[in-house]
C-alpha cells in the first residue's frame, strides 16, 4: 500500500435504513479518495436494508457486510471496529452522506499534523428546509482534555461521525461499550478517547449532510428514549468521578443539565423536573454566567422556582397546558 494514502475505515451501522442507505454508502464509494473499507454493520434489520447492503458489496470489493443480530447502535459500532484494518476510522450513520472530497480533505490534514482526531463541520440537513451549516470551529489545534471542555460547553460536537479518529486510540486505550446507552452514545465513546489527551486538530469546511429524518433517534422520543437520555448524563457524570476529574468539568457539566431540564420538559417528562430545577438553581449560583443561556420564559421559571418550588412547578404546568414550552 502507498504509504502516502493510508488504509480509511469506514463505518456504518444500519438499521431498518431501506430509504437512506443506498444514498449513505453511495456517497462513500463514490468519495475521490478510493483507499477505503467500508465496513456495513446489519443490526438485525427486517426491512429490504440488508438486501441493498449486499447489493453494494457484490459491486464493489471495498464494502464489507457484517449481518448481526439487533443489538443496538453501540454494539453495531463496536463490531465495525473489532474488524477494522484502517489507520484511520470513519463513522458515518445510515442516514448521513459524506460529501464527495471528505475522506481525502480529512487524510490530508490528519497527515499533515500527525492529528489523532480531525474535527469538522458538517450540514444540518431538514426536510424541505435550506441547510444550515453547524458552525466553524474555533481553535486549530487542542488537546483531547481540552477539546472535550470546548464540547460540555457547546462549542464543538461530540457525534463520532464529525470526529475523523486514528485507529489506534481504540487499540491503545480501554474504551468501554455501554451497550444499554444508545442517546449520547456517541458522547460517551468519544469522551473516553478524550481524557487519554490525543492530539485533536480542527478542519474548516463541512465534510458532511447530517440528515434529520422521521427515524432518527433524535426526532421520536418516547419514554424509553427519554430514560436513555437521561441515561448518558449519569453516565458521564459518573464517569468523571471515577477518574477524579469532576472538578474540571463541573461547569460544562452544569450546562449539560441546563439543556437536559429544559429539553426534558419540552418533551413533556416532568418526573425528573423538581430535582432539575433544585439542582439547575444550585448550578446558577456557582456559574451566574450561565443564566445568559436561558430564554426569557426559562428565566422566568428559574425566577418563581427561587421564590417557591412549588409555585415554579405548578407554573411549568401552566404552560405546558398552554402550550408555552
Amino acid at each position: 500500500m502507498d504509504g502516502s494514502c493510508p488504509l480509511v475505515s469506514v463505518i456504518i451501522p444500519v438499521y431498518n435504513s431501506e430509504n437512506y442507505v443506498e444514498a449513505c454508502i453511495g456517497s462513500v464509494v463514490n468519495q475521490s479518495y478510493k483507499n477505503l473499507e467500508i465496513i456495513v454493520v446489519n443490526d438485525g434489520s427486517t426491512d429490504g436494508s440488508q438486501y441493498l447492503v449486499e447489493k453494494y458489496a457484490s459491486a464493489d470489493s471495498r464494502v464489507v457486510v457484517i449481518n448481526k443480530t439487533n443489538e443496538g447502535l453501540p454494539l453495531a459500532r463496536r463490531s465495525g471496529l473489532s474488524v477494522a484494518n484502517g489507520k484511520y476510522i470513519q463513522h458515518l450513520d445510515s442516514d448521513d452522506t459524506l460529501l464527495e472530497n471528505a475522506i481525502e480533505c480529512l487524510v490530508k490534514r490528519a497527515e499533515e499534523t500527525n492529528a489523532d482526531i480531525v474535527a469538522a463541520p458538517f450540514y444540518f440537513c431538514y426536510p424541505g428546509q435550506p441547510k444550515r451549516f453547524s458552525g466553524a470551529l474555533a481553535f486549530d489545534e487542542l488537546k483531547g482534555t481540552d477539546y472535550l471542555d470546548e464540547i460540555l460547553n457547546e462549542q464543538a460536537y461530540c457525534s463520532v461521525w464529525s470526529n475523523f479518529q486514528r485507529r489506534s486510540l481504540f487499540q491503545d486505550n480501554a474504551v468501554e461499550t455501554v451497550s444499554h446507552i444508545y442517546y449520547g452514545e456517541d458522547a460517551i465513546m468519544m469522551v473516553q478517547l478524550l481524557v487519554h489527551d490525543p492530539k485533536v486538530v480542527s478542519f474548516d469546511k463541512p465534510i458532511l449532510n447530517y440528515n434529520r429524518v422521521p427515524t432518527s433517534i433524535t426526532v421520536n422520543v418516547n419514554d424509553e428514549k427519554y430514560l436513555n437520555y437521561r441515561a448518558y448524563q449519569v453516565w458521564l457524570e459518573e464517569f468523571f468521578k471515577k477518574l477524579g476529574i469532576d472538578k474540571k468539568y463541573e461547569r460544562g457539566m452544569a450546562r449539560l443539565h441546563i439543556r437536559t431540564t429544559f429539553t426534558s420538559i419540552s418533551w413533556n417528562h416532568l418526573e425528573d423536573v423538581r430535582n432539575d430545577l433544585k439542582r439547575l438553581v444550585r448550578d446558577l449560583k456557582l456559574y451566574p454566567d450561565l443564566e445568559n443561556l436561558l430564554s426569557r420564559r426559562e428565566r422566568k421559571i428559574i425566577t418563581i422556582y427561587r421564590i417557591s418550588p412549588w409555585l415554579g412547578y405548578f407554573n411549568i404546568i401552566r404552560y405546558k397546558k398552554q402550550g408555552k414550552i
